[in-house]
């Protein structure tokens, strides 16, 4: 049973770096959830199947009996315990209250119901068609970096808010008392405010406009506000979302070069100077990164993808969160080995003479990362029978 409990948690491994069955589940997973939700949205339209109707009543019990098994799984897994928090009803109550948690159990919804009730009506069926999308924020870092960035600058969007709502109460009341004995549109604020919001909105239907001169000298002022005000908003939405962003990239950098065995030996502070130095580098496939026999001049991060290294011991491959040509940092030397990228990959790159720059200032230091890269050269070279060596090919 604890095989299988391992193997279904990695089944439903959610992380970036989940192995590759868990990969082929969650496109699965996703297909269906996009083919059920296309299905309720279709099913709005009077008899859009025709004599197809059996089929695609069958494609979407199959995809409700795939989200409700995977629903059943997750709720074993967090009974079991998940490594992080422990199992038990307290991680079952944590799983099932959870955001994620919700989204899939509204997903099941429909299949635990369905058979009880007799079927669900058609706008319950359509709603929860809807909701069942939700179940891909899963597996979406950019609604998940969304969700944070709401989070983080909720004050700032609500005094927005807040002066959008002032204005358009204002303004509608400005129009009001301009236009009530002549507009039959505007003869009371309510209706005014219908007018602000789309006018401040630039949306503009025409449905209800002014008719005296002080009436389209207001909305004249009120529609250059709607551009500026509106605004407010996106950007600060949009400045949020680049600094998370930069933040996580950042945090991504960071923890990148405190993995090197050279920098085990530095601070928080001075890891985070050279995260600062990195610049980042996109290899097209087959792409030459380093070839033997070339002068070192750079160390490199994958972040993503895959490069395939040879040299005299062979062959070898190195994947995201891995590194290569360390060696050129601290003594300028030809490379040992060829390294090529297997496929698209994302790298970042410390230039040697940006590292040398950053360490002039700490000679101690210097002194301590030459001496482990002395170490370990002087480890690998003793190490005849690997077929690659210990520390990434420099």
């Amino acid at each position: 049973m604890g095989r299988l409990d391992k193997w279904l948690r990695e089944m439903v491994a959610d992380g970036a770096m989940a192995p590759g069955h868990a990969i082929l589940y969650r496109w699965f997973l996703g297909l269906c959830i996009i083919g059920a939700t296309a299905i309720s949205t279709i099913d709005t339209v009077p008899h859009p199947w025709g004599a197809a109707k059996p089929w695609v009543v069958l494609a979407a019990q199959a995809t409700l009996t795939v989200m409700f098994i995977d629903y059943l799984l997750r709720l074993r897994l967090a009974w079991h315990g998940n490594g992080e928090v422990g199992g038990g009803w307290r991680g079952l109550r944590r799983y099932a209250l959870g955001v994620y948690g919700v989204f899939d159990f509204l997903a099941a919804v429909p299949f635990m119901v369905g058979p009880v009730t007799g079927g669900l009506p058609l706008d319950a069926a359509t709603m929860f068609g809807v909701l069942r999308f939700l179940k891909l924020a899963r597996y979406s870092p950019a609604l998940e970096t969304l969700g944070t960035v709401l989070l983080s600058e909720l004050k700032p969007l609500v005094a927005a808010l807040f002066i959008i709502i002032l204005l358009a109460v204002t303004s509608a009341t400005a129009l009001y008392f301009a236009e009530r004995g002549v507009n039959p549109n505007i003869r009371t604020v309510p209706q005014a405010l219908w007018w602000a919001i789309i006018t401040l909105t630039t949306v503009g239907y025409g449905d209800v406009v002014p008719v005296t001169v002080l009436g389209k000298l207001i909305n004249a002022v009120v529609a250059v506000l709607g551009l500026c005000m509106f605004a407010l908003p996106a950007s600060i939405l949009a400045t949020g979302f680049a600094e998370e962003m930069r933040r996580r990239d950042f945090v991504s950098n960071w923890h990148l070069v405190a993995k090197v065995p050279f920098f085990d030996r530095l601070h928080a502070g001075q890891i985070a100077q050279i995260a600062a130095l990195l610049k980042p580098y996109r290899a097209t496939r087959g792409e030459v990164l380093v070839r033997e026999g070339d002068m070192g001049d750079s160390m490199y991060f994958i972040v993503s993808g895959q490069v395939e290294g040879r040299n005299r011991n062979g062959r070898f491959v190195l994947r995201a969160g891995e590194f290569f040509g360390e060696i050129a940092l601290v003594e300028s030397c030809r490379r040992t080995a060829t390294i090529a990228a297997l496929t698209r990959s994302q790298l970042l790159v410390l230039d040697a003479r940006d590292f040398q720059k950053f360490v002039s200032g700490y000679p101690d230091l210097m002194m301590a990362i030459w001496e482990t890269a002395r170490q370990r050269l002087a480890q690998n070279l003793s190490d005849k029978e690997a077929k690659a060596p210990e520390m990434a090919p420099s």
